[in-house]
This record gives C-alpha cells, structure tokens and sequence, in this order.
C-alpha cells in the first residue's frame, strides 16, 4: 500500500545527531509510548508536545531523546524562555537517538483513500473528516505538482514554463472558478517575479488579483514570462493535482506505473 502525504507550509526536518549525552534530565519520546508515560526510556511520551511540557518543569539540563518515527505535528512546536537557554546549565537539547532517523513533519498522512476513475487518467477521492489545507501534495515521497499552466518543464528557467497565454482572456473564460488560484510572473523588465492569489475573474476573462507585495517597484508584469497553477481545468498532466477543499475532493493524475490505490 501506498501513502500520501499533504501539508500546510511542510517541514522536513531529520534530526541526525550523534553525541553523548552528559549527566542531565533525559526525556524520550517514541511512538509506541504514551503520554501518560512518566517519559523515561523504558515509558517514553508518545509526543514531541508533551516531552516539551515536561522538560519546562524540569530543572537544570534537560535532553529530549526522540525514537525513530515521524513525528506530525498538528500545531507549530514553539519555543520561548520557558524551554531554558538562559545558561549552559538550563539547556535544553531536542535529538534523535544514536543511528536512527527521525522526521518532524507538518504533514497530514493521507491512507485508506478510495481512489475513483474521474476522467482522461485522473482519479478522484474524498477526504473524509476535516477539510485540510492544502498547498502541496507529497505522493510515494516525491512532491507533485499543482495542477497548472503552462505545464511543468524542470529545464525551463523561468517559473519552470511560462507563457503569454496563461492569463489570456480566452482561456480564462475556461475556467469555470479560478478563485483560490495563483498567478507567478517575472517583473515587466524580467529581474525579479511577482506572486498573486487568484480571487475571481469577470466576463470578459480578465482575473482578479491580491497580493504582488514581493517587489517595492511595481512596474508591471512580464507579458510572457508568467504562469497559473492551482486551476482545476488545467489538471491535464500526470503528476498534477487539485484539490477541491469546498467538496473535499482530491484530484491526482498519476505517473506512469503508479501505484495510489489504497
């Protein structure tokens, strides 16, 4: 079985750490623990949240030993005065345990989906519970694509393909709501780029927008170098996705050969 990761803004971050721990607190945290544990290493905390609520009543040096797993979490893991660092003596050391690997991640683990045939190679499932947000889809451990236009070209040096036509008011009109889309161009002189957030169209084809904050010179958009992506009509591409939070569907056009069916 295959799974699928999405996240909001996703963190990877793999703590390899090889030290020896010196005479202080040590916490461990792994996932067969539990949070009623007293975080020793025989009754690890199953969670990073709760080893750090630990280690604030703790005082003096405190180490939080993580097991090998992937840690999601589903809150920012914030840290403030109150996790030490004051002196040496309050330090407060967050790794992995010798040799093995550990990922904190902001991702949503995705299984047991019921992948449909939606047309033209794309399938389609629902996402049961509560509607996530979503900006990028990791699938079999490889970041997909937003569904876009142009398509995706790894050897192009702008935005990875761009093209007049995207905000074209021809094709525009195709879109039956571009709302929650997003626009990328290139500065009209090409030097630096532009980010929008698609908020509608009208009729005549032409987008509306917000956003575009990232440069102080606004001198326009590049006529050419410019991209949509995050539009549902322009799923036509394996590897692209779109996700439609108001129906909490997902929409994937798998690569060759993959395997998505749960």
């Amino acid at each position: 079985m295959r799974k699928i990761l999405i996240t909001g803004a996703v963190l990877f971050l793999q703590l390899i750490v090889f030290q020896t721990v010196h005479a202080q607190t040590q916490i461990y945290v792994s996932p067969e623990g539990s949070d009623s544990n007293n975080g020793s290493k025989q009754a690890a905390f199953l969670t990073i949240e709760k080893a750090q609520q630990e280690a604030r009543k703790t005082p003096g040096a405190v180490t939080v030993i993580l097991r090998e797993a992937t840690y999601r979490l589903s809150t920012p893991l914030v840290f403030t005065s109150e996790d030490g660092g004051k002196t040496a003596s309050e330090s407060l050391t967050i790794c992995s345990y010798p040799g093995e690997k550990v990922v904190i991640s902001g991702s949503v683990l995705l299984d047991n989906l019921q992948w449909q045939p939606y047309k033209k190679g794309v399938l389609k499932t629902k996402i049961t519970g509560s509607s996530p947000v979503m900006d990028m889809l990791v699938v079999n451990g490889e970041i997909r694509q937003m569904a876009r236009y142009p398509n995706y070209d790894p050897h192009a040096v702008r935005l990875n393909g761009t093209t007049a036509e995207a905000t074209a008011p021809k094709r525009v009109k195709t879109w039956k709501n571009p709302a929650g889309g997003y626009l990328h161009a290139m500065h009209i002189r090409d030097w630096g780029d532009f980010h929008y957030r698609i908020t509608g169209k009208d009729k005549q084809g032409n987008l509306s927008l917000e956003g575009g904050w990232q440069n102080n010179r606004q001198s326009g958009l590049h006529a050419e170098n410019r991209m949509v992506e995050n539009i549902f009509e322009e799923l036509d591409a394996p590897g692209e996705w779109f996700y439609n939070a108001s129906e909490s569907t997902l929409y994937y056009y798998p690569l060759e050969g993959e395997d998505v069916k749960c």
